[in-house]
């Protein structure tokens, strides 16, 4: 036998650096799948702000009483998503404002996800309805 140093690693030092790695391998692939899920709701928030937007402006461009609560599909829309309204008429009392009963009314609208209709989105508008002046 020589006494010449050898070198190398020892067994002990490869096992540290194989868990070390291992364990950096595994937050890795945890924060990347926590990206993915992350990316997934966002895509679905914008997708439904822009369902939302769509749809609000189609309600608004019907007529005062031509709104009502309804509920249906988007039909242009291969996606998963439906819209529900809730319309309802504000009375002076619930303003504040005399001489506003049946002028104006609040729009309510959900858009929802999938087969178990989960909100993902909502937004209230109010609507008013138009005044024509009183000839003299």
């Amino acid at each position: 036998m020589s006494n010449t140093p050898q070198s190398g690693f020892t067994f002990l030092e490869v096992m540290i650096a194989v868990a070390v790695i291992a364990i950096a391998v595994v937050t890795l692939i945890g924060s990347q799948s926590q990206s993915v899920s992350t990316a997934t709701v966002s895509r679905e928030n914008i997708m439904a702000s822009l369902l939302a937007q769509k749809k609000l402006s189609q309600l608004e461009s019907l007529g005062f009483d031509e709104l009502y609560s309804e509920e249906g599909d988007f039909e242009d829309s291969s996606t998963n998503y439906r819209w529900q309204t809730d319309v309802n008429t504000l009375s002076g009392d619930e303003t504040g404002i005399e001489g506003t009963d049946d002028m104006l009314k609040t729009i309510d609208l959900n858009i929802m996800l999938g087969e178990n209709n989960r909100v993902v989105y909502s937004v209230r508008s109010i609507v008013m309805k138009k005044i024509i002046p009183e000839e003299k």
